[in-house]
């Protein structure tokens, strides 16, 4: 079998030999539905609030709830029909949303709600300058900006932008979505100031299937799903213990493996950046970042070729990549680099390269794939 290089982490992750053993015994020995009255099913709903517990403690949210979803995007989409916007407010979020955020806030201009997009800067954070505009001069219900790019690895400075909205009205709702930051970069929810926060087992190698919405204490939201009063009344469906204690472990893990995993991963990256800026063409290259952007993540740009035509060339030679997050693959164009200012030439010809620290990966190889099938794609364009 052919080495395969998987260079798509920020899209999913491979779980955990361990987590495969702890999601068999609980669905074996306590598989008892955590909602029912009998002892066994007490039992098991003990060891969910457990694992709920746990992982707010990790995200440092001991001032809210954290509640178990099915995925990122049900969370996300549960804001923005939960939080009560009326006709004549307004939702402000980034260019740089990921599309679960970004299509939940403009359906709802379908009721009369004004969705506005703060702009991204050259470096993909968001346009702090045009973010003051508008919170000085919208009315303001709710701010959804995301913490780490799932398109760049850009890192949006949270705790700043929370406490700018906060100055100016204190009732604004902030929403972060922490998919990409939950376990990879350090931070605490009480100090951020935010109100909610989105995270997702899948992206720090648990099962999918499993995801959070961390709601702090006085904020209220409608649930999205509505049936036998799960979780509080706030999500209904029998809950996904097994998924729930899985996302835990591997939360654990990352936390525990914190700074190593952060200077593998960080030269992993390094060291692929310098070599790929030593191969012919590479004047062509763009990183879409800067070097305060997160390490598990790098986004180039190459002019005048096609960012898909270059992933599938290199998945011949068992490199996997992607053209950007995999939510919005099969999309036309990317709106992330396109509010950053690249022109249409580079939005197409760009790629997404992810990390994990848990892999090995032969740098020299991966190089050389990727100055070879360069070197061919370019020599098709016409000069």
């Amino acid at each position: 079998m052919e080495k395969i290089y998987y260079l798509d982490n920020a899209s999913t992750t491979k779980v955990f030999d361990n987590i495969f053993d702890l999601m068999k015994a609980e669905n074996n020995a306590n598989f008892y539905n955590p909602s029912a009255a009998y002892k066994n099913s007490i039992l098991a709903k003990k060891k969910l609030d457990e694992a709920r517990s746990n992982i707010t403690t990790l995200l440092g949210g001991n001032g809210g709830k954290l509640y178990f979803t099915s995925s990122a995007t049900e969370s996300n989409n549960t804001i923005f029909n939960g939080v009560h916007v009326r006709v004549g407010q307004t939702i402000l979020i980034s260019a740089g949303e990921h599309p679960s955020v970004y299509n939940s806030a403009h359906k709802l201009e379908n009721k009369g709600i004004k969705v506005i997009e703060i702009p991204l800067l050259a470096n993909g954070k968001v346009d702090e300058e045009k973010y003051l505009d508008f919170l000085k001069n919208e009315n303001i219900a709710l701010i959804s900006i995301i913490h780490v790019s799932n398109e760049t690895g850009v890192v949006n400075d949270i705790k700043r932008l929370v406490k700018l909205a906060k100055e100016i009205n204190p009732k604004i709702i902030f929403h972060s979505d922490g998919v990409q930051a939950f376990g990879k970069v350090k931070f605490s929810l009480n100090e951020l100031g935010v109100d909610l926060y989105t995270i997702s087992a899948h992206k720090l190698y648990a099962p999918r299937g499993i995801a959070g919405l961390w709601i702090k204490n006085g904020i209220i939201i409608d649930p999205l799903l509505l049936g036998g009063g799960q979780e509080g009344g706030f999500r209904s469906s029998t809950e996904n213990l097994a998924g729930a204690l899985a996302f835990y472990e591997s939360s654990k893990k990352a936390f525990y493996d914190f700074d190593k995993n952060y200077e593998i991963t960080t030269k992993i990256k390094s060291e692929l950046v310098s070599k790929l800026g030593s191969i012919e063409f590479s004047k062509f290259m763009i990183i879409n970042s800067d070097d305060s952007a997160s390490p598990y993540i790098l986004s180039l740009s190459f002019d005048k070729i096609k960012g898909e035509v270059l992933m599938n060339a290199l998945d011949v030679d068992g490199i996997l990549i992607s053209t950007g997050s995999a939510c919005s693959s099969k999309r036309a164009g990317n709106k992330t680099l396109a509010s950053m200012g690249l022109t249409d030439s580079q939005v197409i010809g760009s790629v997404r390269l992810s990390f994990s620290p848990y892999m090995e990966y032969d740098i020299d190889y991966i190089v050389s794939c990727f100055e070879k099938n360069i070197k061919r794609l370019y020599a098709n364009v016409k000069r």
